[in-house]
């Protein structure tokens, strides 16, 4: 490490920074960027929250992957919030649908997650 860069501070941006450059090499105003910038995570985000991938690949900006130990967690958290849930009055099942909706695909999602680590098993062992 060079003595000049071990001096030199990095402090990280906010992203709402780089809108006002985006703009006027786009010619378009701010705004614009900044709709178009959470509209485009947004979108990410539900596809994320679907689960119906575990990996989503996002062009130069890399691939986002499903977290099986966050995943396990979060299926444990919905088991325990369905065995607190009281099911026989309307409003206990009401709340009781959706998540188990979820946790289904959570669970799915967590099958997936295993198939994918035992083909890449698999695949290591063969080609030693």
């Amino acid at each position: 490490m060079n003595i000049e860069t071990k001096d030199m501070q990095l402090s990280p941006k906010n992203y709402r920074e780089f809108f006002k450059e985006i703009a006027e090499e786009c010619e378009v105003h701010p705004d614009l960027v900044d709709e178009l910038v959470r509209f485009f995570y947004n979108e990410v985000r539900k596809n994320i929250e679907s689960l119906d991938h575990t990996r989503i690949r996002l062009p130069n900006l890399g691939t986002f992957i499903t977290r099986k130990g966050r995943l396990d967690r979060a299926i444990k958290r919905h088991k325990d919030m369905l065995g607190n849930l009281e099911k026989r009055t309307f409003k206990g099942y009401n709340k009781h649908v959706p998540i188990k909706e979820k946790l289904e695909l959570m669970e799915k999602a967590a099958d997936r997650i295993s198939q994918e680590i035992i083909n890449k098993k698999n695949w290591k062992d063969e080609h030693r």
